[in-house]
């Protein structure tokens, strides 16, 4: 996933820079669903989808949140810097999904899990920073 990623921000960044936001956000969306749709279609037999209150909560988390709000601020980051900066804030989801673990799952972070954060945290500073 993160070869598609780097790969898709790449191609954007250097032949889409001009497009809004919510049109970026849709071909996103379009894109996921295709591939999702031929995962379907190859690999499952008899699909079925159980529209349970739990389902609705899961998936509107994920398309109001994840789709929408993360998707944007990716897209906002792509066109308001280089790519290779943009990546780069990508080494900070370990650490951040480390933390909030930690603080509403209850896991436990030792020393070497902290040494790990500050190390990822000085390298995206070291690649994002600006230069004189």
């Amino acid at each position: 996933s993160l070869i598609a990623v780097t790969s898709a921000t790449l191609w954007q960044k250097k032949i889409s820079n001009n497009l809004p936001l919510s049109v970026s956000n849709m071909y996103q969306a379009i894109g996921g669903f295709l591939f999702h749709l031929v995962i379907i279609i190859f690999f499952i037999k008899e699909p079925f989808i159980d529209f349970s209150k739990t389902f609705i909560i899961a998936m509107s988390h994920q398309i109001l949140l994840v789709s929408f709000g993360a998707f944007t601020i990716l897209m906002f980051l792509i066109k308001k810097n280089s790519a290779s900066k943009t990546i780069s804030v990508f080494f900070l989801i370990p650490p951040t999904s480390a933390i909030m673990a930690w603080l509403f799952l209850g896991e436990n972070l030792n020393n070497v899990d902290i040494f790990g954060f500050v190390i990822a945290t000085l390298g995206v500073y070291i690649a994002t920073r600006e230069t004189n």
